[in-house]
């Protein structure tokens, strides 16, 4: 019997397997889309594997598949940016029980909590920033 796939959260992202990680990482230097004859001349599997990795792939609700003829295109659904934020917030819960960003500035520091003025001081330090990604 199969394990549930793990889902990372906040985007509901099931985690890849190291192969289908190599498949996305093409996937994602086409943000407009990839037709799957392009994707399928990068790796050496057996087509029928290639295709089922893709097809493993969209089932995880990474990409979107737009069928083209024969082929389909890939369009990846979230960032490569996003998907490592989610693995790594979900990598920090599990192994770690950090559930925030201060839980992880104060692990950092050998602690277990931070002062009240210290999440202040750090959740404007966040939203700057925030701001300044979105500027």
């Amino acid at each position: 019997m199969k394990t549930p796939q793990k889902v990372l959260e906040p985007l509901g992202i099931k985690k890849l397997s190291n192969t289908e990680m190599q498949f996305m990482e093409v996937i994602w230097e086409h943000p407009q889309g990839i037709k799957s004859e392009e994707i399928y001349a990068k790796f050496s599997q057996a087509l029928g594997t290639k295709s089922t990795i893709l097809h493993r792939i969209a089932g995880k609700g990474l990409v979107t598949t737009v069928r083209s003829g024969k082929h389909h295109i890939y369009i990846p659904k979230v960032t490569k940016e996003e998907y490592r934020r989610a693995f790594f917030r979900e990598q920090m819960e599990r192994e770690f029980g950090i559930t925030s960003f201060e839980g992880l500035a104060a692990a950092f520091c050998g602690r277990t909590t931070l002062r009240p003025e210290e999440k202040e001081r750090i959740g404007q330090l966040l939203e700057e920033l925030k701001r300044n990604e979105a500027e």
